[in-house]
């Protein structure tokens, strides 16, 4: 399974990527990665561009404000559910300024709260590459994670 993290942003973020690209070599060690940048645009645009770069067999992961939020340890198992659920991708999505639109939602297999409070894009992608690695340590049961 490969694991593509995609983020809709414009501005250059220097300390968020490269925080992004460490936790995501680390990442390599467990599955395929993929950090995937969309230029911003109408909510519409990019709900389309993103629908349109879905491979076929993926399950998609809407980070939303209206998700669901979960421990290290339940992104771990979602992460398990995926890996085991035979699809090609598991793709975590994070959306523009306003977020995803409904075409999104609708799509997405499941939605993922990462805070109550809203975070910014840069913070929000380093936090989500971060707690996905995280995860990828929790599977293989290495020290990483002390929950």
């Amino acid at each position: 399974m490969k694991l593509v993290i995609s983020s809709v942003r414009g501005g250059k973020t220097p300390w968020a990527d490269a925080a992004a690209l460490d936790y995501g070599s680390r990442i390599q060690r467990y599955f395929p990665f993929e950090d995937r940048v969309f230029k911003p645009g109408t909510a519409d645009e990019d709900a389309a561009r993103l629908l349109a770069a879905l491979p076929a067999r993926t399950w998609l992961v809407a980070v939303d404000e209206r998700g669901e939020a979960k421990t290290s340890e339940g992104l771990a198992k979602l992460v398990e559910a995926a890996a085991q659920s035979g699809l090609a991708t598991l793709w975590f999505a994070l959306g523009g300024a306003y977020g995803h639109s409904d075409a999104v939602r609708s799509t997405a297999r499941t939605l993922l709260s990462l805070s109550p409070m809203v975070l910014n894009h840069a913070v929000a992608r380093v936090v989500l590459v971060e707690q996905v690695y995280r995860s990828c340590t929790i599977r293989a049961g290495e020290p990483y994670h002390h929950g």
